[in-house]
């Protein structure tokens, strides 16, 4: 079931936004670091219409290429209806790379910041789960592209001190989470850097803008992740995996042409390494592009929220 609509775009350069009006039980623009307050660092949170809780919770962030979307955007429509499956949903805004003039992009963006943020989230969602009715002990996060790479690096460096901000708030809470959907995200910088610089020379963004080639990697980065491989490993989530790791779902299109599959592949490799092949599991599907609509269908969705109950249950 959908209980969340398309609404167009603010300006062209927009992605289409979310109509979630249907939903009558949720807080929006909460400040998740009131010690620390920043205009991005504002999270929603959606309830399903009945029940007193607590729910288990889909922490969803958007994706952009780590430099545009919105937490209130269509691309986090898809988890926003697991209300209806009986989850409460929170979806997190971050620092982004903003595009500024002369072709240069906004350094506050650059990693790990926006990861400090969305952890920062996470702490401040388990410290105050009873006033919002979430249940603090079947968290979960969610993302696609950009917001994969958020979705699986959180949970894959749960309560690693260099990998959060302590001055972002809530010191010490336990930043963990019990399973990761992960949609399209780039597990290796590196290696996605190089498809996408052996690429065309323009590409298709999820709001349907054609733009010359950007190396999003570099960008994020704050330098060429060619010229500088040992950081860009270091900030791909396929160096964090652990035998901590929680479990994790990681859907993939086999034609995207944006993030290459084999970054889905050698994650879920990876994972499997380490962790177990009971650990991943990974859906590569044919005939799909990077954001395809395939994946917001009644068929797909269902197949998120089953998963995600059986691993919080």
């Amino acid at each position: 079931m959908k209980i969340v609509k398309t609404l167009p775009p603010r300006t062209p350069m927009d992605m289409p936004l979310m109509d979630a009006s249907a939903i009558t039980r949720k807080w929006l623009d909460v400040a998740y670091t009131p010690e620390a307050p920043h205009p991005a660092r504002l999270l929603d949170i959606y309830l399903p219409e009945t029940g007193d809780g607590p729910f288990p919770t889909i922490i969803c962030i958007h994706g952009g290429a780590f430099s545009a979307g919105t937490k209130d955007d269509d691309q986090v429509s898809g988890f926003v209806d697991g209300v209806c499956s009986g989850f409460a949903v929170v979806s997190v805004e971050q620092r982004l790379c903003t595009p500024l003039r002369g072709g240069s992009f906004s350094p506050e963006g650059r990693f790990p910041y926006p990861l400090f943020d969305f952890k920062a989230a996470i702490r401040f969602l388990r410290v105050n789960a009873s006033k919002y009715m979430l249940d603090p002990e079947r968290f979960a996060t969610a993302g696609d592209s950009a917001g994969g790479w958020h979705a699986i690096m959180a949970a894959a460096t749960a309560n690693t001190p260099a990998m959060y901000d302590e001055a972002l708030g809530f010191a010490g809470v336990d930043d963990s989470v019990r399973a990761c959907v992960d949609w399209f995200g780039c597990g290796d910088l590196l290696l996605n850097a190089e498809f996408g610089a052996s690429g065309p020379p323009t590409m298709v963004l999820p709001n349907g803008l054609e733009i010359p080639r950007v190396i999003f990697e570099d960008v994020f980065l704050g330098v060429k992740c060619a010229e500088h491989p040992n950081l860009a490993r270091f900030a791909s989530p396929e160096s964090w995996i652990t035998p901590q790791m929680p479990p994790v779902l990681l859907q993939h299109g086999a034609e995207d042409v944006i993030v290459t599959p084999e970054c889905s592949r050698q994650l879920a490799k990876r994972i499997t390494e380490v962790c177990g092949a009971d650990r991943v599991d990974y859906d590569e599907i044919e005939g799909f592009e990077h954001g395809d609509i395939g994946f917001y269908s009644d068929e797909n969705l269902d197949r998120i929220f089953t998963w995600l109950h059986e691993k919080l249950r």
